[in-house]
């Protein structure tokens, strides 16, 4: 028994200096987005365990993988997180995550998002609609909300996978060249 208490001991002494090593890490380290543990563009979402804890919603086809939506939130400690979904590239990588909060912690978030991350823009607090933009060192993150939404997000982009989201078209087809080359063409008009 007194083996038992000795390593329960000496494993959360272990768990303690692991949790307070991130505040002694270089400011790179601090500035690494890696939202809920899942790191942008590293953590592979085939990682995600245990399966009760989530539920594969679709393909997140501008992406290339899976698009994952995490269950039983509370479990992050979180205050006013409601939805998590997580879209997978075709490395099977972490590409984006958006965090869905309730709009009562719409404070709390951006200040915590403010002493992590290198503000890029915001929009004036009387604006329609709120955006805000901060940068990471594996990416970036954007936080939106309407003037009179319950909720807001907050989009975790890994490297690249923003404008990878923009340029995809969503059709799945090719450009109607191919419809072009198999008409005739056109005969100028006689003179």
């Amino acid at each position: 028994m007194k083996k038992i208490t000795l390593l329960c001991a000496a494993l959360l002494t272990s768990v303690s200096a692991h949790a307070a090593a991130p505040a002694t890490q270089p400011a790179t380290a601090g500035n690494t987005a890696a939202p809920l543990g899942l790191e942008l563009g590293k953590t592979r979402c085939s990682r995600l365990a245990p399966a009760e804890n989530h539920v594969r919603s679709g393909k997140s086809e501008w992406a290339g993988g899976d698009t994952v939506e995490l269950r039983h939130l509370e479990r992050f400690h979180l205050p006013g997180l409601a939805r998590v979904t997580v879209n997978c590239d075709a490395q099977d990588t972490v590409a984006l995550i958006t965090m869905t909060f309730d709009r009562s912690a719409l404070d709390e978030v951006s200040k915590k998002l403010d002493a992590r991350y290198e503000s890029k823009r915001k929009t004036e607090s009387t604006a329609e609609n709120g955006y805000a933009e901060w940068a990471a060192a594996n990416g970036s993150l954007e936080l939106l909300y309407g003037r009179d939404s319950k909720q807001f997000t907050v989009a975790y982009w890994a490297r690249s996978a923003k404008a990878k989201y923009f340029a995809y078209s969503g059709t799945g087809s090719p450009k109607p060249a191919a419809a072009a080359a198999s008409t005739p063409p056109a005969q100028p008009a006689p003179l």
